[in-house]
């Protein structure tokens, strides 16, 4: 199985995985509510955009990647399909 097909049969299209990415990002950021030097300088020395930039891509690369080499079995990978499903549903309003 591969992560296409299982973004498919979730109907799951790459918007979907931005934003449930975007959402683990924003809840990351938050964490550095104690020490905003560090968000700062999280921000500040650019690391932030390279996480960010193709994030969606190169996060369903590392799954297959993951799937590949048998690190990551295919039930695993429907959970997380699933909290992207979810996600989706609390974006829209479902």
């Amino acid at each position: 199985m591969t992560i296409q097909k299982l973004l498919k049969e979730y109907n799951l299209e790459i918007d979907d995985v931005r934003w449930y990415l975007s959402q683990l990002m924003t809840q990351r950021l938050l964490s550095h509510n104690e020490n905003p030097g560090e968000l700062t300088k999280f921000i500040w020395s650019g690391e932030l955009h390279d996480e960010i930039y193709n994030m969606e891509e190169r996060y369903l690369k590392e799954l297959q990647d993951h799937m590949d080499e048998k690190t990551l079995d295919e039930s695993h990978a429907r959970d997380t399909l699933k909290e992207m499903e979810n996600a989706r549903r609390n974006r829209h309003g479902y």
